[in-house]
């Protein structure tokens, strides 16, 4: 137990708490000799995972019990949750100090920072000595450096960025609970975790792509209606006699 303990980080009273709970299998017994396994040492990594995600302890002996002496069970549960946290693009904030956001500003549109900062794109971090900036997404604040650059106002920009994270974190929201009913909670019955996990990995490029493809329609039909009704307004009207 001793060994045990050492290899695993926890304590011996850990150890004996988990068997005494069930969350660890009981030792092999030779005569008066009691000796663990590496299978041992694997649960009382995944009971850390576990509990370095947010599980008490007793949702991770439900876990375990569902599992029986399964570890892989347990990894495939892991392997799933950190799945679903996995961001679907590498669009990652950046912090920047005021010379590395000068730099990449510059040769650009002339875009005061200040305006950045008044429409979200950058957030002054002022609880650092010097100032930095925090750029929650260096992607959306491209885009919105080339919008200016062709002729539409930051604040024009701003206003359409808030439609469509508005529109489109409600359509993310309704896509997940649609698809969770219809798909994922039958699929993890059916075929457990890990099959889940391989079956998200192949929707995600194909859900991006979808989206494109339907948005980019979407946009076509309303440009269509718009273009329509202008002609419509153009017209004169008829002559009644």
């Amino acid at each position: 137990m001793e060994e045990l303990a050492e290899r695993s980080g926890a304590t011996v009273r850990t150890i004996r708490y988990y068997q005494s709970e069930g969350l660890l299998p009981a030792p092999a017994r030779h005569g008066r000799e009691v000796r663990y396994d590496a299978s041992h040492l694997a649960r009382l990594g995944a009971i850390a995972d576990l509990q370095d995600r947010g599980l008490r302890l007793t949702a991770i002996a439900e876990l375990l019990r569902d599992a029986g002496t399964d570890d892989a069970a347990v990894s495939d549960w892991l392997g799933l949750g950190q799945r679903m946290v996995r961001p679907w693009s590498e669009d990652e904030p950046e912090l920047l100090d005021a010379a590395r956001l000068g730099e990449r500003l510059a040769g650009g549109p002339g875009v005061d920072v200040e305006d950045l900062v008044r429409t979200g794109l950058v957030e002054r971090r002022t609880d650092t000595t010097p100032v930095v900036y925090l750029v929650p997404s260096p992607g959306l604040l491209d885009l919105a450096l080339r919008l200016v650059a062709l002729g539409i106002d930051l604040d024009t920009a701003a206003a359409l960025r808030t439609v469509l994270e508005a529109r489109l974190g409600t359509l993310a929201n309704e896509l997940v609970a649609e698809f969770t009913d219809r798909v994922s909670l039958q699929h993890l019955a059916e075929a457990g975790p890990a099959a889940l996990n391989d079956l998200l990995d192949a929707l995600q490029p194909v859900t991006r792509r979808t989206v494109d493809l339907v948005f980019a329609h979407e946009m076509e039909r309303a440009q269509r209606a718009l273009l329509d009704a202008a002609l419509n307004a153009a017209q004169p009207p008829e002559d009644p006699s």
